[in-house]
């Protein structure tokens, strides 16, 4: 009998002491582990608040090489930021400005603009629409407005 309490003893000590090893090494571990970041409210200089995304849109589109949209308008502005190849667009009434990657432009409220691609190369980017209602349509964008021999 009392050799089998010394190997219960022995093995609950064995238990204990790998116990006791699992939770070192894990305390270890959380201590060596990279830093949390601090809280948002410690990530900036001044008061800073996020606002409501409520009505913003985001949608990234590829335009193969001479695509284009229509002629159209968003009442809340629109900002494209090309991502690949090269875009032209056009906010009526101005010449076409051609964009590179990496480029941005911002179309303000309710002026009416088309943008695509160039005639040689597709184009790939991403548009933010602003909330303030539907996007208003209007038309085609000729061959002449798009090689910018009209405004």
């Amino acid at each position: 009998m009392a050799r089998k309490i010394r190997q219960l003893v022995g093995v609950f000590l064995w238990l204990v002491l790998v116990l006791l090893l699992f939770v070192f090494r894990s305390s270890h571990a959380q201590q060596s582990s990279p830093q949390q970041p601090p809280p948002a409210t410690a990530l900036f200089t001044g008061k800073s608040s996020t606002l409501d995304t409520a009505g913003i849109s985001v949608g990234r589109r590829r335009f193969e090489p001479a695509a284009r949209t229509y002629w159209h308008s968003h009442p809340g502005g629109q900002l494209l930021l090309i991502q690949e190849g090269r875009a032209l667009v056009q906010e009526q009434g101005k010449p076409v400005r051609a964009l590179a990657p990496g480029e941005s432009i911002f179309t303000g409220p309710n002026v009416p603009h088309w943008h695509g691609a160039t005639p040689t190369q597709p184009m790939t980017h991403v548009n933010i629409g602003f909330p303030g209602g539907v996007t208003k349509w209007m038309d085609p964008v000729s061959d002449d407005q798009y090689s910018g021999k009209t405004k």
